[in-house]
Parts: C-alpha cells; sequence; structure tokens
C-alpha cells in the first residue's frame, strides 16, 4: 500500500497539483478500458490534464509509474486484493468521505475521457456507473458522520469490488488496444 500523506507531501513537493487519489483513479479508469495501456499514453495523458511542466523528469516518471504500475497490478490479481488509495483511518471521516468522492468523481471522468459507452455495459455494470456517480457526489458536510463508519466501509467496499468487475467486464475479449487520446 502506497502511504497516502507522505505521497500527498512528495507530489506537492516535485509541482503535482493532483492528489494521490486523483491519480490512482484515474490510473484504474485507464486500466479498466484498456488493461494493456502503455504507460507513456497515460503519463502523456495526465500531464496534458494537470498542466505538469516537466512530465519527461525522471522523479516525477518513478513517481507516476508507481502509480500506474500498482494500479495495474492490484486489478490484474486473481486475488481481488484492488484496494482504493485514500488515507489512512488516522485521518477524520468527513476528510476520508470527501477524498472517496473525489476518487470516484476522477475514476468515472477518467472512464468517459477513455471513451466508455454505458450503453454497451452489461445491467450490473450500468447500475454501478450509476451508483458512483450518486457516490460521488455525497455531502461532505454532514455533521455527526463519525457514527457512519461502518457505512463508509461498506461504500469503499462496493466501490472496490464494482471497479474490479468492471475491469473484468470492460477487458474480456478485448481485441483491439484502445488508447487514451
Amino acid at each position: 500500500m502506497i502511504p497516502y500523506q507522505p505521497f500527498a507531501e512528495h507530489l506537492k513537493g516535485i509541482g503535482v497539483l493532483a492528489s494521490p487519489s486523483e491519480l490512482h483513479a484515474q490510473a484504474s479508469a485507464a486500466l479498466c478500458a484498456n488493461k494493456a495501456l502503455p504507460f507513456e499514453h497515460w503519463l502523456k495523458h495526465i500531464s496534458d490534464d494537470y498542466c505538469i511542466e516537466n512530465a519527461s523528469d525522471s522523479n516525477l516518471q518513478h513517481v507516476m509509474s508507481a502509480v500506474f504500475d500498482y494500479a495495474k497490478e492490484q486489478l490484474a490479481k486473481d486475488d481481488y486484493s484492488f484496494e482504493l488509495l485514500l488515507p489512512q483511518d488516522d485521518s477524520t471521516l468527513i476528510q476520508r468521505v470527501e477524498i472517496l468522492s473525489e476518487w470516484v468523481a476522477t475514476f468515472l471522468s477518467g472512464l468517459g475521457t477513455a471513451g466508455l459507452v454505458t450503453a454497451e455495459l452489461s445491467a450490473d455494470g450500468q447500475e454501478f456507473i450509476q451508483d458512483m456517480d450518486k457516490i460521488a457526489r455525497i455531502d461532505h458536510d454532514l455533521e455527526g458522520l463519525e457514527a457512519e463508519e461502518l457505512d463508509f466501509y461498506e461504500i469503499t467496499e462496493y466501490v472496490r469490488s464494482g471497479v474490479m468487475l468492471l475491469y473484468v467486464e470492460m477487458n474480456r475479449g478485448q481485441s483491439s488496444a484502445r488508447y487514451i487520446n
């Protein structure tokens, strides 16, 4: 697992405006659309989207490669060990809900950029995308959210398992390589 807070600080230090969760969601979405997507294509897309000036910098490439490879390895495993890159439990629940919402919104945006056509998904896949849209719009300003820790865990597990199922569905029988342009 990539530690969230130290990674977020490192990204700021090298001039990357995206959060760890945004980068992980972007990589996960791109890989759901095409598990064979080359890292270089994803890096170019991310560099353009987040206005990263020195995409050829070896330190930046190393960091971005770590996120991309982390998502790729987890999605490809048969043991369903894919995890969302979110802050650890020492963050407040409100912060974690906000970042989960950001992860989901970024994932959906990444799928859209990759050319997802929801009509091509199974009924379960289409329902999952609709649910993700609702999760992306969760109200983060709820008071008394501490009692909802179990709900947060269940939503996170739903997103995690849904992404894995979407990855399998979208990459099943993929004969032609699709790349983010």
